[in-house]
């Protein structure tokens, strides 16, 4: 088989990259993605949340592309046989600092405001008057971005995937056990079925497997899977309308339906994959952990009921939490890649998409220049970390 360009693997931004690289005009497009259920995928696990409550100018620049992307999703990327409705919801974000945050949430807002963010910050007194419902005891300041949001990642995921077979991208269901290489280049992809695809360029796309991937090459990524997990409860108490709050500890929640959804990174544990989420350390990780948390943010959250809890992964970059970006491997110019989003591959995906497909096309950024993202820093070991709130 044979294609202009291979991208191995097809979540988000796999579907992302292809759906881009189609509608510049890309001949040929080959997703090579094993599971079209995604049951284990990161992807459908996420938060969906999509924020400029960021540090780093890329990052911030990025989230404005994907909030406005997402903005219009149902109408630019419905198909006959999906409206492409990704549940879009503008209902804001807010962080909560204690008093050690403090001047990186001012200065974060201060670089938020200089890349146009309409985003406030609020002291207690103007907290307990906009969100009476958060509680305020471990609350030195607050920061707003009332326009910021979530979506349905798995809707947006679908949306991506079908728009870019619309548009003649083509979906392999087999898995990439193999990279064929010349002195120069990446040559072919060998695949569990047996098959062989030749490509001109590959795009390594794995999310939290993009270090299997890297390794076919001898490359190594400072990528690893790191389980998060999240849940779902219900609360007996009535609580004014809220936007995405997360806060200093790494705990976060949003509305969801007729209750609320969220957690906590479980930081302490090892890299790796962990499904099973009633066994081991998870098995009373909420009422261990999570509770306390969530009841600082929201005294009402001391009596809930929790419903549901699942687990995904992070493809963690351990250097930094930031993505990485662009060639990776030494002596292989046609292979890059875009991996170790940390959390943030769901927002980012539409803008990380466009990116890809400049690259792939025309050897440079044309719109967001994301050069500081790139794996010369690795090399480096020259982070370029979020400050503040993650």
């Amino acid at each position: 088989m044979k294609s202009d360009i291979a991208i191995i693997g097809g979540g988000i931004i796999g579907c992302a990259a292809a759906y881009f690289l189609a509608t510049k005009g890309a001949d040929s497009v080959t997703v090579i993605e094993p599971d079209a259920t995604y049951a284990k995928a990161s992807t459908p696990a996420g938060a969906g949340g999509v924020r400029r409550l960021m540090s780093r100018p890329e990052n911030i620049r990025m989230s404005q592309f994907s909030l406005d992307f997402f903005a219009d999703f149902a109408e630019t990327m419905a198909t006959d046989d999906n409206p492409a409705d990704i549940a879009f919801r503008r209902q804001g974000y807010l962080f909560l600092t204690n008093a050690d945050g403090v001047d990186a949430l001012t200065l974060n807002f201060e670089t938020q405001a200089a890349e146009g963010v309409p985003a406030e910050l609020l002291d207690v007194d103007a907290l307990r008057a906009r969100f009476p419902s958060i509680g305020t005891d471990n609350v030195a300041m607050a920061c707003h971005s009332p326009e910021d949001g979530w979506i349905d990642p798995h809707a947006a995921l679908m949306g991506f995937r079908k728009k870019a077979q619309n548009l003649g991208v083509e979906f392999l269901k087999d898995k990439v056990i193999s990279l064929d290489v010349s002195p120069t280049a990446v040559t072919g992809a060998g695949l569990e079925s047996g098959q062989r695809l030749e490509a001109e360029c590959f795009i390594n796309v794995a999310g939290a497997w993009v270090s299997e991937i890297a390794a076919m090459t001898g490359a190594k990524l400072p990528v690893v899977p790191m389980c998060r997990v999240q849940h779902f409860w219900h609360c007996a108490h009535d609580i004014e309308p809220l936007p995405l709050v997360k806060d200093d500890s790494g705990a976060f929640f949003r509305p969801e339906g007729d209750g609320f959804a969220g957690g906590r990174p479980s930081w302490e544990i090892e890299p790796g994959f962990n499904w099973d989420v009633d066994r081991g350390y998870f098995a009373t990780y909420f009422e261990d952990t999570v509770w306390e948390l969530l009841a600082n943010m929201v005294p009402k959250f001391e009596t809930i009921k929790l419903e549901r809890t699942w687990a995904g992964h992070y493809a963690q970059n351990m250097l930094d939490g930031n993505m990485i970006i662009g060639r990776y491997s030494d002596g292989h110019e046609n292979l890059l890649t875009a991996c170790g989003f940390s959390g943030h591959g769901i927002m980012h995906a539409p803008a990380v998409g466009r990116a890809l497909s400049e690259l792939v096309l025309h050897g440079r950024y044309e719109t967001i220049d994301l050069t500081q993202m790139e794996f010369d820093r690795v090399l480096r070991n020259e982070p370029y970390a979020e400050i503040g709130i993650k």
